[in-house]
């Protein structure tokens, strides 16, 4: 509901059916306002009837929110005659899963006894200045978890959205005694400080029933990846590209449109469509790290200082693995692919080293474009979503946009 807390609420009554296994649809998913964290999902376009409810819910200390997808047809009550929904699919993207980690790069500390200009008495102060500067690497991983039901007890799929960049801070603190035209004197303390936070890469793992996904985007002409406010993303088999999941564009915050396709799940698409494009798309994402970077990295860090919070890749990969039979849709494909080797992606895995060098990625192009797909990164462990041993084909990296 609101924008600090948001409790449960019903969806819209419709005439139309809930969304099935298999059926095509297109919606145009809208935040209800500006201080609303609900969103409402129509039917076909934003001039369509309101189909369905993304209901966030959570708390105000919370990194995120519980999402429910709630469907209420036309005079559905509980036992006591009030309105209830049904609860197609959750999303969980709370960040207890999330994992940061970090190695500072560089950093100095100056102290210097200088004059100052008083722009108030029009005189010369005298002051000591103590100056503090720190440079970083990070890398954040980002994820959610799907479920069709509202315990969510029935694990259907999973994403993760990792980035890395860099991370700047540098602070100023002035002690100056000021001299008044009577002669009397005051201390006073200057306090400025500046943070940079650059997101410097980014990539996305995505699998479904048990299938790994590749998802590749599409910007404007002549924009760029990290502030383009229209991007659009495709989720493809990772076994076989020329089956399609779906196809969402959207603004980063207020809406978004979902196209799913024959043979997809439409519950399980809306609700990763959604968190990719409304809740984790480039910019919140590079607000989440900023933020991470502000809570974990401090001034006087010495140079080679790192350290890990949260649940490094390969315990979220086996945690979250399921047995399931892969979809029939797939089942083809994945019995005739062709194994080839690739190694591990090392985004957010604890180790006495930090994963990249200031201002690069390994193996992680940032969001590759149409028909270039990123390379599905997999556990050391057992292979998340395929037979054992199977690997997606990987890709030549390409540079960032």
């Amino acid at each position: 509901m609101g924008c600090c807390c948001s409790g449960e609420a019903n969806a819209p009554e419709t005439q139309l059916p809930p969304p099935a296994w298999g059926q095509p649809i297109k919606v145009y998913i809208k935040k209800q306002g500006m201080f609303r964290s609900d969103y409402n999902v129509l039917n076909e376009s934003a001039e369509g009837e309101k189909w369905m409810l993304i209901d966030a819910v959570g708390g105000m200390f919370d990194d995120g929110y519980n999402y429910f997808l709630k469907h209420r047809a036309s005079g559905q009550v509980d036992a006591d005659g009030k309105a209830q929904s049904t609860v197609l699919g959750a999303v969980n993207i709370k960040g207890e899963h999330d994992a940061f980690s970090f190695k500072v790069s560089g950093g100095r500390k100056d102290v210097d006894l200088a004059p100052f200009y008083d722009i108030w008495d029009h005189d010369i102060d005298w002051g000591m200045t103590f100056d503090k500067v720190l440079w970083a690497v990070w890398t954040y991983s980002k994820r959610a978890i799907l479920y069709s039901d509202y315990e969510m007890t029935t694990q259907i799929g999973w994403l993760d959205i990792t980035g890395s960049g860099t991370w700047y801070e540098r602070e100023e603190i002035r002690i100056v005694h000021d001299t008044d035209a009577n002669g009397n004197t005051q201390v006073r303390h200057e306090k400025h400080r500046v943070t940079n936070c650059k997101t410097q890469g980014f990539r996305y793992k995505f699998n479904v029933f048990n299938t790994p996904m590749v998802i590749t985007y599409q910007k404007e002409p002549g924009k760029r990846f990290w502030s383009n406010p229209t991007l659009t993303y495709t989720a493809a088999n990772a076994f076989a590209p020329d089956i399609p999941l779906f196809v969402t564009s959207g603004d980063g915050e207020n809406f978004c449109t979902v196209e799913t396709f024959v043979n997809s799940d439409p519950v399980s698409t809306i609700l990763a469509a959604y968190a990719i494009v409304c809740k984790l798309d480039p910019r919140e994402f590079g607000s989440h790290a900023g933020k991470k970077c502000e809570k974990h990295i401090h001034l006087g860090m010495p140079p080679g200082f790192s350290n890990f919070v949260g649940m490094d890749e390969r315990t979220f990969e086996q945690r979250f693995t399921y047995s399931a039979p892969v979809p029939a849709a797939f089942a083809s494909q994945v019995a005739s692919f062709v194994p080839q080797g690739q190694p591990m992606v090392p985004f957010g895995i604890a180790t006495s080293d930090v994963q990249l060098d200031m201002g690069y990625t390994q193996n992680a192009p940032a969001g590759q474009p149409m028909g270039q797909p990123v390379a599905v990164a997999q556990p050391v462990g057992l292979p998340f979503g395929q037979p054992m041993g199977a690997h997606p084909p990987a890709q030549e990296q390409q540079p960032l946009c």
